[in-house]
């Protein structure tokens, strides 16, 4: 019988994944960038499994302007529990970006292909990885793009609410990316709990943000939602400068994840009407 221990379990994702979890722990109760803390819940917390690790330090910008507290986190954080699964023979599965990756391939990213972070939140993401694999070789690593989801702050949410709200919008239209709904990822991740390697996962299908936006104002408008945005404009990445360089493209190959899942992952555009009928019950 799996016994899973999330972390990271009041994030977007970790929240999802919680409600298969035997534990669920945030950083108040289990910092992962502390080893003794990590080994003190599990000697309190035995039997556990596998750990599916959540917890990071997300806000990209912020990371720019506090990089000892992304370090600890995104990458002290994953050699500390790769070290703790070891000691307790449990397996582990972490979650990354595609923030390690230039963003300067204009094809789908493969799992081997060349990484050069621009931020520093994808360089200690990408050092999380490579910590994580060096003290627990048997890891699986799956990189994600773009989470959306009920609950926690994202972007999809921010945007919605804007769509009901203003009547002009200004969305970006010359980053490229794929959506990943939390219910979909969560899925694949329980199924990957005992694989091994690295993986991209997030649903098919590359997107601006102002493509986005469009398709997330039919889908509201068709569901029932008030929609004030009459103008959706598509507007260069320059328009909203920010201190961490972000990716231009860095939409993803998941043909690698797929085939151990066994079927293909939905297209974005229907994860997304899904969301909208969760988020208007």
């Amino acid at each position: 019988m799996k016994k899973i221990w999330v972390t990271g379990a009041d994030g977007l994702l970790g929240s999802v994944l919680r409600e298969s979890a035997a534990f669920a722990t945030g950083r108040n109760t289990a910092d992962i960038g502390d080893l003794e803390a990590l080994r003190s819940f599990a000697r309190l917390n035995p039997g556990i499994t596998h750990i599916v690790n959540c917890a990071a330090f997300s806000l990209v910008d912020l990371a720019e302007a506090d990089r000892d507290a992304a370090y600890k986190a995104n990458a002290l954080g994953p050699q500390n529990l790769g070290i703790l699964a070891r000691e307790i023979n449990a397996r582990i599965v972490h979650i990354s970006t595609d923030y390690v990756f230039p963003g300067n391939l204009h094809r789908p990213l493969k799992e081997d292909d060349p990484v050069d972070p621009g931020s520093h939140y994808g360089k200690t993401k990408l050092e999380g990885e490579r910590r994580l694999l060096q003290v627990n070789p048997e890891a699986a690593i799956i990189r994600t793009s773009w989470i959306f989801g009920r609950g926690g702050k994202n972007f999809v949410g921010k945007l919605l609410q804007m769509l009901q709200e203003k009547e002009e919008i200004h969305l970006t239209n010359d980053h490229w990316n794929l959506p990943t709904f939390t219910r979909d990822l969560s899925v694949a991740i329980l199924k990957m709990l005992d694989h091994t390697g690295i993986y991209h996962f997030a649903n098919t299908g590359a997107a601006t943000k102002y493509e986005f936006g469009l398709a997330m104002r039919e889908e509201a408008a068709a569901l029932g939602f008030r929609v004030a945005a009459k103008r959706i404009v598509p507007v260069p990445g320059s328009t909203f400068p920010s201190p961490a360089i972000r990716p231009v493209y860095s939409v993803f190959d998941t043909s690698k994840i797929e085939r151990k899942l066994g079927a293909p992952i939905r297209p974005w555009r229907e994860a997304l009407r899904e969301y909208l009928r969760e988020t208007k019950v």
